[in-house]
């Protein structure tokens, strides 16, 4: 027990492949000094490298006895496997040059409606060198969870960022407060009260079927604000016009302001009071199954938004563009 507890430990090499290809050198040429020169090595190196991988195999591979050399047999039974690992090892990285040429054959992108005119053009700019196809789909966070779930969609961009399914990786996208949309005719100026608000004028609603639109409903509830029912749209195509039109009041975010530009000379923004409210938009994708594709898009997102988002907000929404975090 004492003995073998010296040996090495379970699972270490007794050799390399250079020790092998210089090995096979040795076998081929039947002296050192002729697979030194094959190798362009010195004849002590190849003579150091032979005794090494006798040394760690504990076998005698080379009867050195003999001139020419000679193999022994357990150095014949080594040649005849150290050649078909070392061919195989030769085939390796070819095979994995051609792999990281191939591509997918399509990737699958769900996102929220806000973000499509942005990120829809760089999209299928980045991806053509991994994807033959790609398709992008748009809608509310719910469809895109759903696909992913049932594997209709490789990735999404959403305001889910499905915490409570596991096996997903997860690349935060954007912070963004929620806002404050008015008619320009309200006129009260400084400080807004909700609740004054929601007396004086409709709110315009966005449905409860997205997350966006079930975060407004609840501060409102924990506002204690009581607003009775009339509007409701599924998006920020609906909710815009009717705010353009002076028929109400509405919370919305910088983003969907950027994709449904109101009428500067019929409207006005502003942060929502404080507490305020913030929308997180998160990449998420199923783990290991995309490479770096998915953090690949994360980057690239964060960079349109940066580039494009970014630079608009600080000219017509200054305050909440303070306000925003990227990445």
């Amino acid at each position: 027990m004492r003995k073998n507890a010296r040996r090495a430990p379970a699972g270490l090499l007794p050799f390399d492949l250079r020790s092998l290809e210089t090995f096979l050198a040795v076998a081929e040429a039947r002296s050192f000094t002729g697979a030194a020169r094959q190798l362009g090595l010195t004849q002590s190196a190849v003579s150091q490298t032979i005794g090494q991988l006798e040394r760690q195999s504990r076998l005698i591979l080379i009867d050195r006895k003999l001139k020419p050399l000679a193999l022994t047999v357990a150095g014949a039974a080594l040649r005849e496997r150290a050649q078909s690992l070392l061919g195989e090892a030769r085939r390796i990285m070819p095979r994995v040059r051609e792999t990281a040429s191939l591509k997918l054959p399509i990737v699958r992108i769900g996102l929220i409606e806000s973000l499509l005119p942005l990120l829809a053009p760089a999209l299928g700019i980045e991806l053509r060198f991994y994807a033959e196809q790609l398709s992008i789909l748009s809608g509310v966070s719910d469809a895109h969870r759903q696909g992913l779930v049932r594997r209709m969609l490789d990735i999404a961009i959403a305001g889910d960022a499905m915490e409570d399914v596991d096996g997903l990786e997860r690349h935060p996208i954007l912070q963004e407060p929620y806002v404050l949309l008015l008619p320009r005719s309200y006129g009260v100026r400084g400080h807004i009260d909700l609740k004054r608000l929601a007396a004086e004028l409709p709110f315009v609603r966005y449905t409860e079927r997205s997350p966006m639109g079930r975060q407004i409903e609840l501060y409102l509830r924990r506002r204690r604000l009581e607003i009775p029912l009339g509007h409701a749209y599924d998006g920020t195509h609906g909710v815009v016009p009717m705010v353009d039109a002076g028929l109400g009041w509405a919370i919305t975010t910088p983003l969907c302001l950027y994709d449904v530009p109101p009428a500067a000379d019929r409207t006005r923004c502003v942060v929502l009071p404080t507490p305020g409210l913030a929308r997180n938009l998160t990449l998420v994708a199923r783990r290991g199954e995309l490479g770096s594709i998915p953090a690949r898009v994360a980057g690239l997102a964060c960079r349109v938004l940066k580039t494009q988002l970014l630079p608009a907000l600080a000219r017509i929404m200054p305050e909440a563009q303070k306000r925003i975090e990227i990445g």
